[in-house]
């Protein structure tokens, strides 16, 4: 089992974002852009191999995205939503997600045993994400479905956040009757 840590703020909003281990050392690269069909995030060793990529392949509110390792398919996933938590299962690696938006806490498992668990944490005196693997193989489709729900919870987050502002604006404005 390998515990791996990336900043929090902007996990998947810079160009480049770091994955490192316990010691700080870089472990994986991850790069690309969301939002427009056939948009790619991409998950690299320090060696600069490419390990997995996430492919966005449709729009809309419960877009859709294709996980591939080493060139080839292996999965896709598309949102659902609960009642108060996230779930998700990956078609094809038979990956079920349970976890939540608001503070990135999720556990992937295969049928009874868990793949990838995440937790904040505070790491240097920052606010920072930290994954759990049970297995070195899977570290880099995890990573890409992480990605995936911290586009979301960013994306969330500002829909609440604009949705609270409006009802502000609502309540405050004077009436013309």
């Amino acid at each position: 089992m390998q515990a791996l840590y990336a900043q929090r703020i902007g996990f998947t909003k810079k160009g480049v974002t770091t994955i490192k281990d316990e010691d700080d050392n870089i472990v994986y690269f991850i790069t690309g852009r969301w939002g427009l069909v056939h948009d790619v995030l991409s998950v690299y060793n320090v060696s600069g191999t490419l390990l997995a990529e996430i492919k966005q392949s449709s729009l809309g509110l419960f877009p859709k995205f294709d996980l591939y390792s080493h060139h080839k398919k292996v999965g896709s996933l598309r949102r659902y939503y609960g009642v108060s938590t996230e779930m998700l299962f990956v078609k094809g690696l038979n990956w079920f997600l349970i976890g939540n938006l608001t503070n990135f806490r999720y556990k992937i498992f295969a049928g009874h045993e868990w793949v990838m668990k995440t937790g904040t944490v505070q790491k240097n005196g920052q606010d920072t994400i930290k994954f759990e693997f049970r297995y070195e193989k899977d570290e880099a489709l995890c990573l890409c479905v992480a990605a995936i729900l911290d586009y979301w919870a960013s994306n969330t987050k500002n829909v609440k956040n604009k949705h609270h502002l409006f009802n502000l604006q609502t309540h405050t404005r004077p009436s013309f009757d």
